[in-house]
């Protein structure tokens, strides 16, 4: 009984250590202590609040990062535009209306003008079908031509204008090139499949109507236009259209409406 009880001691002084501290055992044993579950919903909630304030910044960067590179292509444009004018009398190139030939596209055209390759599929698009060029485009009857689309009034005929040539054509005919859209953003939808132009005329002043054929909110309630002299710039669609007030599509008045909207 002794023995036992001096082993005991002896055990408890190892366990305690000098002066009262916890000796190596006990060390040990709180070593091992592992977590609770309390702490564990504890560090789980942190990890949750962090992500939840985390998480809308990150998309807000990411979304302004897509409209970034979506303007830098149609800045792009613009520049290839401005070094195509003076090979061609200063006319713009036609859409899928008027041509034959895949090459001759305004799309093709265009990137025959710049040293880098054209992108025509904006970040943001959500459209994901789009047509390969060293393919036949009667094979590729489901696929988009771009995540963009021109002016029809700006094409070289247009039946408001005459029916052999539509004198707007050339830049130098329209009243304020700066202020007159060619290039506004399409919207991923069934009608613009091979389809790669807008015709504003039949819009009547409805902005409802008109932004079923613009992505006008495709960049945070805005998109992004390429006006005829070249330059591009983001904005709300009612800043381009709204009646009465401006009006950047047609190109005998823009940025006024015509006498007979």
């Amino acid at each position: 009984m002794k023995r036992d009880l001096r082993q005991s001691q002896r055990g408890w002084r190892d366990t305690r250590g000098a002066f009262g501290r916890p000796g190596p055992r006990a060390r040990c044993n709180l070593s091992r202590r592992a977590f609770t579950l309390i702490e564990l919903l504890v560090v789980i909630s942190i990890i949750a609040i962090l992500m939840g304030i985390l998480l809308p910044s990150l998309n807000r960067a990411r979304k302004q990062a897509q409209k970034i590179a979506c303007q830098s292509n149609l800045r792009q444009m613009g520049i290839a535009l401005q070094t195509y004018l003076p090979d061609f009398e200063y006319r713009l190139p036609p859409s899928s209306c008027h041509i034959d030939e895949p090459n001759d596209h305004w799309l093709r055209v265009l990137t025959r003008y710049t040293k880098e390759q054209l992108l025509f599929h904006c970040p943001s698009d959500k459209g994901k079908k789009f047509v390969n060029w060293d393919r036949p485009l009667g094979e590729q009857k489901e696929a988009r031509y771009s995540s963009f689309a021109v002016n029809a009034l700006l094409d070289p005929i247009h039946y408001r204008y005459g029916t052999r040539s539509n004198r707007y054509n050339s830049v130098n005919n329209i009243r304020r090139p700066m202020s007159c859209i060619w290039i506004s953003e399409a919207p991923d939808t069934e009608s613009f499949r091979l389809a790669d132009h807008i015709h504003p005329e039949t819009w009547e002043g409805s902005v409802d109507y008109a932004k079923r054929f613009i992505a006008w909110d495709r960049h945070q309630g805005t998109s992004h236009y390429l006006f005829a002299d070249g330059h591009a710039e983001g904005l709300r669609f009612e800043q381009t259209y709204e009646y009465p007030g401006v009006c950047n599509w047609y190109p005998e008045a823009a940025p006024k409406w015509p006498e007979n909207p």
